[in-house]
């Protein structure tokens, strides 16, 4: 009677296990389309309007990227102190236009401030496992790709290959420095040899070094040519199958070389051309490496005087040119972006925003150099682990030297592969009940909490767009105003 019971009572059993499977398998399969989604959306179609400075570029950004942050729950996985200071970053953003003289007038730069650490926050949430890394690295991938294709009809129909490929950024250095990320990853996941993304890589990659060149921006191609001797000593470095890898890197080094110098000729031009014309027609107009280096160090200056003179909440969006021209000599030259974004936050949002992003960056720079540096001594089992921390570094030197991360959907982007490789150092323990994990509970929910009402604020001011980056506060100083 006891088999029989049993044997009545098990297939009921079975019968309810099944739908709650499915239940658990749909609760997990919803934030991976929405994260799928925010990702894509950031890296594909949001830098297609200008680097997603159009109006309502933002706005259309932060509704996929605020579904994924609920979806995620970060709250949940994170350490609260992560999301604190990321909130932190997205509301001082917005408050320097409330204390400064331009106002609202850079509110779109303001907002992107939120977007990216949303972005940086969803990934860094979501990729704690190695498929989900796999598959962010591959959504970038593809992206730059895409990136190429819409870069190489117009560069194309110019019939000059001296002509600098811009993309949708319309601008050669930020169109080379979005590619940084996707030729790196790309390499990762060729290193990797993991089906299906290996193809995402062997595609990708070549097309976005081939990018890099033809952009004519130096500085991305030389951050690219450090990452990808890094990712060649990684890789001879590895404690398995080195020579496996290394074989794959040399064979990615000859595709990426073969496709850069194939379209530098027919079909695509009468007559075949050196892939670097575009550079060369550069420093031929006076633009030369050494001009440009002392073009920037004098920018940087201003940005510090700037500092200096405003160091509670800096001059303003777009101010930077305004202000410098009252404290420095006339013939020094002039634009509102100080080709470094570290600096720009500082000389625009003084230690209100300077801080907290630098603090942010700081913690961000601290663990990608001790990871790097632990990879370089004892190697890797995991290429793409390698791929991610040097497309970090690389995205972060580079912003470093030029203005970057003015273009919201760069500044995505780059928060986007900082999270990626950030993943494992933001999670936080299994809260046990006690009264302090409590408390870091708390905290975290409220710092969630803040980001979202920052990104939703952002998007609704910064629904207008931001093509103009100069706010003129006078007459004389629009003038006297010479952006380079």
């Amino acid at each position: 009677m006891t088999a029989l019971a049993k044997s009545a009572i098990a297939p009921p059993m079975s019968g309810e296990a099944m739908p709650r499977l499915s239940v658990a398998r749909l609760r997990a399969l919803g934030p991976a389309i929405l994260v799928c989604v925010a990702v894509v959306w950031t890296t594909v179609q949001f830098p297609q309007g200008s680097g997603g400075r159009e109006p309502m570029g933002l706005t259309r950004d932060a509704v996929p990227l605020l579904a994924a942050l609920i979806a995620v729950r970060p709250w949940r996985t994170m350490r609260w102190w992560v999301l604190a200071l990321a909130a932190l970053v997205g509301t001082c953003a917005l408050a320097v236009c409330e204390v400064t003289t331009p106002g609202w007038f850079g509110a779109n730069r303001a907002a992107s401030y939120g977007i990216s650490a949303a972005t940086f926050v969803v990934v860094a949430a979501y990729a704690r496992r190695a498929n989900r890394a796999y598959f962010i690295a591959a959504a970038v991938t593809i992206a730059g790709g895409i990136q190429f294709c819409r870069a190489l009809v117009p560069w194309w129909g110019s019939r000059d290959p001296a002509t600098e490929m811009i993309g949708t950024f319309y601008w050669h250095n930020q169109f080379g420095a979005f590619l940084l990320a996707p030729a790196i990853l790309g390499l990762a996941l060729i290193l990797a040899g993991r089906a299906p993304f290996r193809f995402a890589g062997w595609i990708g990659a070549p097309l976005a070094v081939a990018g890099i060149v033809y952009s004519s921006s130096r500085g991305s191609a030389l951050v690219l040519g450090f990452g990808w001797l890094v990712m060649g000593v990684l890789a001879l470095r590895s404690r398995r199958r080195a020579r496996r890898l290394v074989v794959r890197w040399l064979a990615a080094s000859a595709i990426a070389v073969g496709v850069t110098f194939g379209f530098a000729g027919p079909p695509f031009f009468s007559t075949w051309h050196a892939p670097w014309a575009a550079a060369q027609a550069r420093a031929a107009t006076g633009q030369t490496l050494e001009q440009n280096g002392g073009v920037r160090l004098s920018l940087w200056h201003q940005a510090l005087i700037v500092f200096e003179h405003h160091p509670v909440a800096g001059a303003g969006y777009g101010a930077m040119s305004d202000e410098a021209i009252k404290l420095t000599p006339a013939n020094w030259p002039r634009s509102p972006l100080a080709h470094n974004d570290y600096l720009q936050a500082f000389a625009e949002g003084g230690v209100l925003l300077g801080g907290p992003f630098l603090a942010a960056c700081g913690a961000i720079a601290v663990f990608v150099a001790r990871r790097t540096w632990l990879l370089l001594r004892r190697g890797t089992t995991d290429p793409l682990r390698a791929g991610v921390t040097v497309a970090a570094t690389m995205v972060m030197a580079h912003a470093a030297i030029d203005f970057d991360w003015s273009y919201p959907a760069l500044f995505a982007t780059a928060a986007a592969v900082v999270g990626l490789a950030c993943a494992g150092a933001t999670t936080s323990r299994s809260r046990c009940g006690n009264p302090i994990e409590r408390r870091s509970a708390a905290l975290a929910i409220s710092g969630a909490t803040l980001l979202i009402t920052a990104v939703v604020i952002g998007s609704v001011a910064g629904r207008h767009g931001g093509i103009s980056l100069v706010y003129r506060g006078t007459p004389a100083a629009a003038d006297a105003l010479v952006v380079r």
